[in-house]
């Protein structure tokens, strides 16, 4: 199993800046994000720091958990997101744990490279000027339900959250 799993602001002004298309070379408008705070910033390294995570944003981070979880973590600007790469052990319980806690900390979305589009996010008054192309978003309260939409997408989350819920 290889995934990689983005964090990311949701907190959309309105507003547009141009970017330079690096494909086609052409001026594209870009939504505006807007970055996390520094209490946020600092808040996702002490839960980074917390779970173990060793070496440099340049080459990568690595953390390994002790139920096998285990990721590299790419962080170069930590105010605009970061992105962690799943080989391997695939979603264990402490590496949601880990996911859930780093989520919550930036007040961030996840966004899984898969199939499903769904953005997920801890609470929905983190969400702020949503573009179009975000797709379906979900509120995933503990690191079980991240758990169960990043393993299984969205229909594994409905039923996780109705076996746990019971709705």
């Amino acid at each position: 199993m290889s995934f990689d799993i983005h964090f990311q602001p949701y907190r959309f002004d309105g507003t547009t800046e141009k970017r330079i298309n690096p494909f086609t070379k052409q001026a594209i408008d870009i939504p505006r994000n807007e970055p996390l705070s520094a209490g946020e910033i600092s808040a996702v390294r002490a839960v980074l720091e917390r779970a173990g995570v060793t070496g440099s944003d340049d080459e990568g981070r690595m953390v390994s958990l002790a139920d096998g979880g285990s990721a590299e973590i790419y962080a170069e600007n930590l105010g605009a997101g970061c992105m962690f790469a799943i080989r391997g052990s695939g979603i264990t319980p402490l590496l949601a744990q880990l996911l859930f806690d780093v989520m919550v900390a930036g007040n961030w979305v996840i966004m899984e490279s898969g199939e499903d589009d769904v953005v997920v996010a801890p609470a929905m008054d983190c969400l702020k000027g949503s573009p179009k192309n975000f797709g379906r978003v979900v509120v995933a309260s503990s690191a079980g339900e991240v758990a169960a939409l990043l393993s299984g997408g969205f229909e594994a989350w409905k039923k996780y959250r109705q076996t746990t819920l019971k709705i």
